[in-house]
């Protein structure tokens, strides 16, 4: 039975209600709506009035009702419009190609704010993709795109979602700390996306880039920025060196006396925090471990100094202070160590350039 649709309540107007049907094993509702004939078609680009030229139906989510999935499906016209051509009508709840009503879209970039995509997306019962979209469309017509003109120092750096399994390439814009472009994935695939959107004049123009040692980043930044200086920082090669710090904790608990490997229990933490911040317990546990484990001790206390070689002001300083590490290094005998200082010498270039321009994506 056909019941036009009070404005300001479902929201569907211009159109009539035709059916609405449910499913308690799905526990979904289907809204359907017909055109109400006394209104004009309108062009979605122009909002001009315009001649109807073909019918087509479309399925759209809507917002839960009362806890239900709600699709709505909608009777709607190709029109041919004097100034625009062949377009799709206007149709007031539902944008152009979007999968959602205005209204759920909404909701959907309010929770955005406040909640990871991926809660959003179970909550909604939508594709990541589909939340990931709506949050971008709000982000653009609430913010002006960043601007890559004046750019000459960037950061690159990964950040991971889903636990870890799924990774975005972030490009920061340095001289202004402010993010200036994403992607999906971790690789000289996906950099080379933002470069083709810089263009080569700009890219030439890019004087240094803050990244970490990956071998898909670097070789992603030596074409399109001829000129720039690779810069490995601080942040990325401790985060490096606490790795190495891991591997060596566990090759010491394998290896320690039953009697000893009480010492070694929640202390991965205490090994590469900044001591200034450890309590007075945690402060004891760790110089017990110490006094106990020698290659630990010897692999914390190169940890501690390699933090202080940026310090150094001069490339001259940082290349004889990274040397004298690299022999402690090899003469601690370690192999976790002696395979790090090696890949120190491999990246000397990229880490002697902090000393030119001390950035990073930290």
């Amino acid at each position: 039975m056909s019941a036009a649709i009070p404005k300001g309540i479902l929201g569907y107007a211009p159109y009539k209600l035709k059916q609405i049907s449910y499913s308690k094993e799905s526990i979904e509702v289907n809204v359907e709506l017909e055109r109400d004939s006394r209104h004009n078609h309108l062009c979605s680009v122009c909002n001009q009035k315009a001649s109807p030229e073909r019918r087509k139906e479309r399925t759209v989510k809507d917002l839960l009702f009362h806890g239900w999935k709600t699709f709505t499906k909608v009777e709607y016209y190709e029109v041919r419009c004097k100034q625009c051509g062949i377009r799709v009508e206007h149709i007031p709840f539902i944008r152009p190609c979007a999968r959602a009503t205005k209204r759920l879209e909404e909701a959907v970039a309010w929770l955005c704010q406040h909640l990871p995509l991926t809660v959003v997306a179970l909550y909604f019962s939508l594709n990541w993709k589909t939340v990931k979209n709506i949050d971008k469309a709000y982000l653009e017509h609430r913010f002006e795109a960043p601007g890559l003109d004046n750019i000459t120092v960037i950061g690159i750096d990964e950040v991971s979602y889903r636990k870890g399994h799924k990774y975005l390439t972030c490009v920061f814009d340095l001289n202004d700390p402010h993010l200036i472009w994403v992607g999906l994935g971790k690789n000289k695939e996906t950099l080379s996306k933002f470069f083709e959107q810089l263009g080569k004049e700009r890219g030439k123009r890019i004087k240094a880039v803050a990244i970490d040692m990956s071998k898909a980043y670097i070789e992603g930044v030596k074409e399109p920025c001829p000129h720039a200086l690779i810069v490995h920082d601080k942040f990325h090669l401790v985060q490096d060196f606490n790795k190495v710090m891991d591997r060596i904790r566990i090759d010491e608990f394998k290896k320690a006396d039953e009697e000893y490997k009480g010492f070694f229990k929640r202390t991965k933490w205490l090994l590469v925090m900044n001591p200034l911040r450890l309590k007075e317990d945690g402060k004891m546990r760790l110089s017990q471990l110490l006094n106990i484990n020698m290659p630990l001790n010897t692999a914390y206390t190169l940890g501690e100094q390699l933090k202080q070689r940026w310090e150094c002001v001069t490339v001259a300083q940082f290349n004889k202070a990274l040397d004298n590490w690299c022999e402690m290094a090899y003469e601690s005998n370690l192999k976790h160590l002696m395979d790090f200082a090696d890949m120190l010498k491999v990246h000397r270039s990229g880490l002697w350039s902090y000393c030119l321009y001390p950035i990073n994506t930290a």
